[in-house]
């Protein structure tokens, strides 16, 4: 499936610079919307995202307002962060800019959403190198928090910085000549706090003398391992043979470069104030280009780190469209969102500028001399995918809809105590005493409601309406939105559907919990469900689509089946 496959992305030719096959994208759209749409194409295929939120400041910029209460922000951070998450590779990163006056709120959001085992970092850079002096204090910095989806797997693939002239020199020599080449030597102890009885010996040097390890530390290896370095000429021990043993690293098996630092300068990296400057001689006709541009500089460090050339980035906040025009010089696909009229003011302008080979930002310092291409869409969310009612009897002739299933196993494993962020509450905007249990409740038209199968152990307590839960199989369809489901109708083998329930809470459970023998790691979506009347005079049979399991419509389509049935039985 590609994006050009989904009919809520509408390609335009006019604005393209490449066609619809194109791997580079921009998106004009709401990204709480398209990014749901993109995780069907692109989950677990992005390599390294970069967002510049509204920081929810209380100013007020010429594209956009950033003023709101800190709960309906946070709220915006957590839909967009857990879907990031599920797009991102194993050793994926996201790094998102911040400033002081939401930085703590958002960083215990994300540690709920990414784990706080998989927090990277915390990037401090100078964004300003001139004194405020209006202020209380002149703030010169803003924040980049940096999250993997695997901190274990990010560490071993992000790359490392590019070291000086003379580096390697001064680090690798071969004073005894060894054959495999330059090495360098490091310490063979390290600390005794999670040291075994293993790592306490003597070694004894080729000379003769006794070494043990220093106070509080233990050998690096058991005297097994070490004694086969030693024959394998991988410790050294001095040119005379009597120097405390060090390990031989050597160079043909090091990977050369230098840890990223958190401390990032405005001489380096740029500061708001060059990217502006840069801006301003791309579009000398506006008036008004974007209040807080991020330079290219500091995003070709993010990029180099996170990610290699021919690497997927994402930028779902694209402002002025740094990230993907840094993206394209430095040979990266990318797909980059924007719902504010800056996309075709300034994003495409200043894409096209750098096809065409513009030498500003980080143009010389790349060798760039233009090129490339992509492809323009707007997202509709208005669209709905023609598909034949589920209810509708005459269907005999249509082919199913072929949907992605989410594994409930892998959605619990990435989001551990908290796999459902947005959908625990399903009716959390209702009052409860809006419903009563006799059947008295006043009907939605417009809620959706959830058809499941019901297992065959749990039949009786569906047909008595007595049922309390109703826990899916171990994979539910990507396509239903938990956090839209409001009523609940069990359809019953051989039977079809009768009864409608409230779903009160989405939640994470087991098949059978609360049994005894309940099996705590046979994990179940649940539903805990409330009967709020009988919607049909009899069961009616229904045609379930996906998989013969599930079927997301709404209450008003039902409500239209079952005038269809009258008619039907009035006529026959």
């Amino acid at each position: 499936m590609q994006l050009k496959d989904n009919i809520k992305f509408v390609y335009d030719k006019q604005i393209s610079v490449g066609n619809e096959n194109c791997q580079n994208l921009l998106i004009k759209g709401d990204n709480k919307a398209i990014l749901p749409e993109l995780a069907s194409v692109y989950r677990g295929k992005v390599k390294c995202v970069y967002i510049d939120p509204p920081y929810n400041n209380g100013d007020s910029y010429h594209y956009y307002d950033d003023n709101t209460s800190t709960a309906l922000w946070l709220k915006e951070m957590r839909v967009v962060l857990m879907w990031l998450k599920q797009l991102l590779t194993k050793d994926g990163s996201v790094w998102i800019s911040i400033d002081d006056k939401e930085m703590a709120y958002l960083k215990v959001e994300a540690d709920t959403i990414f784990g706080r085992e998989n927090f990277a970092s915390t990037i401090i850079w100078q964004q300003r190198k001139t004194r405020e002096n209006r202020a209380v204090f002149s703030c010169n910095h803003e924040y980049i928090l940096v999250y993997t989806r695997d901190i274990k797997a990010f560490k071993k693939s992000r790359n490392l910085l590019p070291v000086g002239e003379g580096f390697i020199d001064s680090k690798y020599k071969n004073p005894d000549n060894d054959p495999r080449g330059p090495w360098q030597s490091i310490s063979a102890s390290v600390q005794a706090g999670h040291a075994v009885a293993s790592q306490f010996y003597s070694i004894t040097s080729p000379t003769g003398k006794e070494f043990n390890p220093p106070k509080g530390r233990c050998w690096s290896y058991n005297q097994e391992r070490m004694l086969r370095e030693i024959a394998d000429g991988n410790i050294w021990f001095g040119l005379d043979g009597n120097n405390t043993p060090r390990i031989k690293k050597f160079l043909k098996d090091a990977k050369i470069g230098l840890t990223p630092e958190t401390l990032w300068s405005g001489d380096n990296y740029g500061t708001t104030d060059s990217a502006k400057k840069h801006l301003l001689s791309l579009f000398p006709d506006v008036d008004q280009v974007f209040d807080t541009p991020k330079p290219e500089e500091l995003i070709k460090q993010i990029l180099e780190i996170g990610s290699n050339e021919g690497d997927l980035i994402l930028d779902c906040y694209l402002g002025s469209g740094t990230t993907i025009a840094t993206a394209h010089k430095l040979n990266r696909r990318y797909i980059g969102i924007e719902i504010g009229e800056q996309m075709t003011n300034l994003v495409v302008r200043r894409l096209n500028d750098v096809i065409a080979g513009e030498q500003g930002g980080i143009s010389q310092v790349v060798n760039w001399q233009g090129g490339g291409e992509f492809a323009y869409y707007d997202f509709d969310n208005k669209i709905r995918e023609k598909q034949p009612s589920s209810l509708t009897r005459s269907v005999k002739n249509v082919k199913p809809v072929s949907v992605k299933q989410l594994n409930l196993y892998e959605l619990f494993d990435r989001y551990k105590d908290n796999p459902i962020v947005e959908n625990s509450m399903v009716h959390e905007d209702l009052s409860m005493n809006v419903y009563g249990s006799c059947g008295n409740s006043s009907i939605l038209p417009s809620k959706n409601c959830l058809i499941g199968l019901v297992k065959k152990d749990n039949l009786e307590q569906y047909v008595e309406r007595s049922a309390k839960i109703y826990y899916t199989g171990k994979k539910f369809p990507s396509t239903v939105a938990l956090n839209k489901l409001f009523y609940f109708m069990p359809y019953l083998k051989n039977k079809g559907v009768r009864d409608l329930y409230l779903i009160k809470v989405a939640r994470i459970g087991t098949r059978k919990e609360g049994q005894c023998g309940e099996a705590k790691n046979d994990i179940r979506l649940v539903f805990d469900i409330e009967f709020v009347k009988q919607f049909f005079d009899d069961y009616m049979p229904v045609e379930l689509k996906i998989w013969r399991t599930f079927t997301d419509t709404t209450v008003e389509k039902i409500m239209l089946a079952k005038d269809e049935q009258k008619k039907y039985s009035k006529t026959n």
